[in-house]
């Protein structure tokens, strides 16, 4: 009998992927709101943007093992909620179809693709750990996070122009989460020194984004709650070891935090069918406008995992039998690829 996962991570990712939502609701909130709710979004900002870097830094922590089946059942559960979400708003448009049938590869969610990317790199990403001794891993992630953090950072001139939302950031997200697995993973750190830092952080980009915010007249900004923000970074740290010192056992839990990335995908088609029955900008003066968005969120999450219950219930069932197929077509297509592309190689270094 499989054993059950520890449900510590798993409760850690639904607490991630609800702040991402609350994070995105507020977004897509008009921002002419009175001075206090404008302080929540600030707040929504600096607390939910933790989500995606938390959820690479999970993944190295227990490192990737590439399973092609295993992603092409995830590629198909995204194009199955971005079909049925596009022709539920109405958009019957060719481009658009188009786009839903191929989500990973036209970027329509980005941190899919990145992810996908991430999963292929990562039988050579596993080596780097194994390859380096403590301080030569410990150096490359001292090196790649003044690139593409501290410089960020302190300048806010961001090297890869994507605010931490590319393959960069989650290639060094994973080295991280790598590290802290392999050297701190059992470092028996008090939760509530832990809890102290992530609150300090959080107070840290608050206080410098809800500045920047007020002196340009009420414009929210998230110039220190970006992805590659080293405050965001230090916050997702925290939280993970935090969390990495609690042991339970939860199957409703593990069950739902399994439904995760379906949340994700289905996110802002939900948003935009709930919109048509309630327009939170109605309410930007309400002071009770944050409890609003809270449970906003909650509705959508819930939303979310139910449809993904149910499709793994009905269609879910034949995407092992599906994936099999697609995967082995696709061996036989690499192979047929390879064989051709040594061939051209061939004739090439012999007509040098």
């Amino acid at each position: 009998m499989k054993p059950e996962r520890n449900s510590s991570f798993e409760l850690l990712r639904l607490l991630c992927i609800y702040g991402i939502i609350v994070m995105h609701i507020w977004g897509s909130i008009d921002s002419a709101m009175t001075p206090a709710n404008t302080a929540w979004h600030v707040l929504a900002n600096s607390i939910g943007n933790v989500g995606v870097t938390c959820f690479v830094l999970i993944s190295g922590y227990f490192g990737i093992r590439f399973d092609l089946k295993k992603l092409i059942r995830l590629d198909l559960m995204v194009i199955f909620f971005t079909l049925l979400g596009t022709l539920a708003l109405g958009d019957f448009g060719v481009k658009a179809l188009i786009k839903a049938c191929i989500p990973v590869i036209s970027r329509q969610y980005w941190f899919i693709t990145c992810y996908f990317a991430l999963c292929i790199l990562a039988p050579f990403l596993n080596q780097i750990p194994e390859r380096l001794s403590r301080g030569s891993f410990r150096n490359l992630l001292l090196v790649l996070l003044l690139l593409f953090s501290v410089i960020p950072t302190f300048t806010t001139y961001d090297i890869m122009q994507d605010a931490g939302k590319g393959l960069a950031h989650f290639v060094m997200i994973y080295l991280l989460g790598r590290y802290l697995a392999l050297y701190h993973g059992n470092a028996g750190y008090r939760r509530g020194r832990l809890v102290s830092g992530f609150l300090l952080s959080t107070a840290i980009i608050f206080a410098l984004d809800g500045t920047l915010t007020f002196l340009h007249d009420g414009v929210v900004y998230g110039t220190f709650a970006r992805d590659c923000s080293l405050f965001i970074i230090a916050s997702a740290v925290l939280l993970v070891l935090c969390f990495s010192q609690m042991h339970f056992t939860n199957r409703v839990i593990n069950r739902a935090a399994g439904d995760v990335l379906a949340v994700y995908v289905l996110d802002s088609f939900i948003r935009a069918l709930l919109e048509r029955a309630v327009d939170l900008s109605t309410y930007l003066t309400e002071w009770y406008l944050p409890f609003l968005v809270l449970g906003y969120a909650v509705v959508v999450v819930v939303t979310a995992i139910l449809l993904n219950e149910v499709r793994r219930l009905t269609i879910g069932r034949i995407e092992p039998w599906l994936s099999g197929i697609l995967a082995a077509v696709w061996d036989k297509i690499q192979t047929v690829l390879l064989a051709v592309a040594n061939r051209l190689l061939g004739v090439f270094l012999q007509k040098r």
